[in-house]
């Protein structure tokens, strides 16, 4: 008996490895009034070549075509009457004065990645770091895109995300963004503890590396209600 569950203690990572690197086929039918497609980070640091942030991320970039299959979750939300939001990662100058910052956010802080100088204060937002990456501002800010606060650590419970979405009735959130192991998946967490199905998108995120990107699909395919391509969103939307 010892040893059926100790192999079952090692076979059960390779499995959900397997399934969530594999293709989805069963791809779900969405009911698109309660159904939003969510992105996470969508900012210069991390998707534009000059970013602070680029060189980590940019062999798992090119790889998936991530910038592409982001910006075709948003054109298809538009075409399709879906809800689209965005949940950027913003640090401002008093940030910076935290007693209790976790390795990685100390360094962000540090080296003011993603940070702009107020959330009320214009002055040098406008095409910074922290700013949307260009491409992507005309599905954000078509008046109709949700724009969440903030978050300050990996998930939405610094923020209103998770107000904004009950507040339409959403309750199946499809997932893309950046960065797959970290704010994407802490994302998948906090939707799925407050009770939304969750579709991961495994070509439009990137991480740091193939061993972080790999860390990522195998809590996917544990946790979320399924993993999927750019191409099956678009499909099953398209119904």
């Amino acid at each position: 008996m010892k040893k059926i569950i100790l192999a079952l203690m090692f076979a059960f990572p390779m499995i959900f490895s397997v399934s969530a690197g594999a293709k989805d086929t069963n791809v779900p039918i969405l009911d698109k009034a309660h159904t939003a497609i969510l992105i996470t980070d969508p900012q210069n640091d991390f998707l534009r070549e000059d970013g602070m942030l680029f060189k980590l991320l940019a062999d798992n970039l090119k790889e998936l075509g991530t910038i592409a299959n982001i910006e075709k979750l948003m054109k298809t939300a538009k075409a399709n009457g879906v809800a689209l939001a965005v949940d950027p990662l913003v640090y401002n100058a008093l940030d910076g004065s935290w007693n209790n910052a976790g390795a990685l956010q100390r360094q962000l802080l540090d080296m003011k990645a993603l940070h702009r100088k107020s959330l009320n204060d214009p002055q040098g937002f406008e095409d910074s770091g922290a700013d949307f990456y260009g491409p992507y501002k005309p599905y954000i800010y078509d008046g109709k895109t949700i724009v969440v606060a903030p978050h300050k650590m990996y998930g939405p419970e610094s923020n209103d995300l998770i107000y904004q979405l009950r507040s339409r009735n959403i309750n199946t959130v499809i997932l893309g963004g950046m960065v797959a192991n970290l704010c994407v998946d802490s994302h998948m967490r906090a939707l799925m503890e407050n009770g939304f199905k969750v579709y991961v998108v495994k070509d439009a995120v990137a991480a740091p590396g193939a061993d972080a990107y790999k860390a990522a699909l195998v809590n996917y395919g544990m946790i979320a209600n399924g993993v999927l391509t750019t191409d099956e969103v678009v499909k099953t939307l398209k119904k």
